[in-house]
């Protein structure tokens, strides 16, 4: 059966993160099952243990959590990248984050137990984990530093210029959450109104 584009673009991006072989990355496909979900379909929730893993190969995602009665949105994924809670995948226990698909998602679901498996199992897949985990932690801290040492209205040029795509998927208070800023504020940004 030939590839579908978007799962060319997709074996594109994880290869960015790890240049997998077409054995590893058919290895991976095998164990895991194509799901398509529509736009606002929650795959997972806070408080509840996450079985699964998901892989993007089209569509746009995001992963927020609920304090002090808002919504606040911690991260955005796009193509190639993983929908995971980290405390059902390492630990088996309840996550704190939900995750809300942003528009209609073509995924690779796998659950947590086979992921594990296949990193015990073979080497290239495992390093690919690793290196995906390593994209992670830079990007957290890249976020962490820029919220404490930069302006709101260079977070949104950064934001702007990194990931495009963000204003074209996403509505503005989920970028203004993201950013740390009110909705109001982000307005003013935009309009360029200090």
């Amino acid at each position: 059966m030939p590839k579908s584009l978007s799962m060319e673009t997709f074996i594109q991006k994880i290869r960015e993160a790890y240049p997998l072989s077409d054995e590893a990355i058919q290895l991976l496909i095998d164990h895991t099952e194509r799901v398509v979900l529509p736009r606002r379909t929650m795959i997972m929730r806070e408080g509840t243990v996450a079985k699964y893993t998901y892989f993007v190969i089209s569509g746009f995602a995001r992963g927020f959590i609920f304090r002090e009665g808002r919504d606040i949105t911690i991260w955005f994924a796009s193509e190639g990248m993983s929908l995971v809670s980290m405390n059902g995948y390492m630990f088996a226990t309840a996550g704190y984050e939900n995750v809300e698909l942003m528009e209609d998602c073509d995924l690779l679901k796998i659950s947590n137990e086979t992921l594990n498996r296949l990193f015990d199992s073979n080497t290239e897949l495992a390093n690919w984990g690793r290196r995906m985990s390593d994209g992670v932690i830079l990007k957290l801290e890249r976020l962490f530093m820029e919220r404490y040492y930069r302006s709101a209205n260079e977070r949104y040029n950064l934001l702007l210029e990194r990931e495009p795509e963000i204003f074209r998927k996403v509505p503005l208070k989920h970028i203004a959450s993201f950013l740390g800023i009110s909705q109001v504020s982000l307005s003013r940004i935009r309009a360029g109104v200090q």
